[in-house]
């Protein structure tokens, strides 16, 4: 079935950005600094989160009153914030992931913009990227225009989603939708280089989509867990962007992009 296929091949993208860059050596210079940033940042994020577990796990303890001694009351209410305890620091991980991941990707984004390019020349789609500051000023201006506006774009939606969340009935759903948003939307941050090459409008971006969503649903889980894979999370800003372009070639071809490239 198409949905099964395209939903495997999505996954595999990211992946193959693995593949993808120990195979071709060139793309290294282009890939460390954006890893760097990224292994920084990370890191930072990964402390305030160990100096903050305490109050996370606290901010959810109920202390039952005097009236509410009963050894089975207790043992509820121990049991129901430990819980909530738990899934307030899974949950504050996964939003410090996020921001400190959209964060690097403001910072590389000149540097993650010339490896999607190298990785397209490659498979000779367009000129090879050359190092000089000229080139590196105007990629950085571009880059970081571009950047901005994908991550307010997302910043937006996190806190329309936030407000909704915060009506009780709706919270659960609202839960639902950032996730199934940040899935759907991966696809477009990551390839988002690619696509300022091609000089692709807001619109047409979504449309894809509609067009492949299975395919990009795909991409977005594989995208979502690199998130929270221990050490691979540290540098998996360049793989993402380079299983992005890939995700670009499929689209063109509609066939699994070589991983060897053309040049």
């Amino acid at each position: 079935m198409r949905f099964i296929q395209d939903t495997i091949r999505g996954f595999r993208l990211p992946f193959q950005g693995i593949e993808y860059l120990v195979q071709h050596r060139s793309l290294w210079k282009w890939a460390a600094l954006p890893a760097g940033v990224n292994m920084v940042l990370f890191s930072a994020a990964f402390a305030i989160l160990i100096a903050y577990i305490p109050t996370l796990y606290n901010l959810a303890r109920f202390e039952p009153s005097a009236t509410q001694q009963a050894w089975l009351w207790s043992t509820s209410l121990n049991v129901l914030s430990s819980t909530l305890g738990v899934l307030l620091i899974l949950l504050s991980s996964a939003v410090l992931a996020v921001i400190f991941l959209l964060l690097s990707k403001i910072i590389a984004a000149p540097f993650l913009d010339v490896l999607a390019q190298q990785v397209e020349y490659l498979h000779g789609e367009t000129q090879a990227a050359t190092f000089s500051p000229g080139y590196l000023w105007r990629s950085f201006r571009v880059a970081i225009g571009a950047e901005l506006k994908r991550t307010g774009f997302v910043i937006i939606v996190y806190i329309m989603l936030f407000l909704l969340g915060l009506i009780p009935i709706l919270a659960p759903l609202t839960a639902l939708a950032g996730t199934l948003f940040t899935i759907l939307f991966l696809p477009l941050q990551y390839a988002g280089y690619t696509m300022d090459h091609r000089l692709m409008t807001f619109r047409q971006r979504r449309a894809l989509i509609a067009q492949r969503p299975w395919l990009m649903f795909g991409f977005g889980v594989a995208a979502f867990l690199t998130i929270f894979v221990p050490l691979l999370n540290f540098v998996c800003l360049p793989i993402l962007v380079v299983g992005g372009t890939l995700l670009m070639m499929e689209f063109k071809t509609d066939q699994p992009p070589a991983i060897g490239g053309m040049k």
